[in-house]
């Protein structure tokens, strides 16, 4: 059992840190809901929020109150209480 725990640590791309900070989900610029941000790496997060299966595979993840700081996310596993999200950073710098 070592070895696949280590091995699992071994294949994360970022470290996560916990942070357990309120955060919010736009759709289309539009709050969706509002959630809280359980831990953060440099490559995604694990967000708790009520209705997990009612946010979109693609969205706005504001991670400060002042909604300066944000990321595009992409869903990348779903459970009961929340989603885990990768980070889509775009190569241009036009906004859409």
């Amino acid at each position: 059992m070592t070895d696949k725990k280590q091995m699992s640590k071994e294949a994360r791309k970022s470290i996560r840190r916990i942070v357990r900070q309120p955060g919010a989900i736009l759709n289309d610029g539009a709050l969706l809901s509002k959630c809280t941000v359980l831990d953060v790496s440099a490559s995604g997060a694990m967000i708790e929020i009520q209705k997990p299966n009612e946010v979109p595979d693609k969205f706005t993840l504001l991670l400060s109150r002042d909604g300066k700081v944000r990321r595009q996310c992409h869903v990348m596993r779903r459970s009961e209480t929340g989603i885990g999200v990768q980070f889509v950073f775009s190569n241009s710098n036009n906004a859409d």
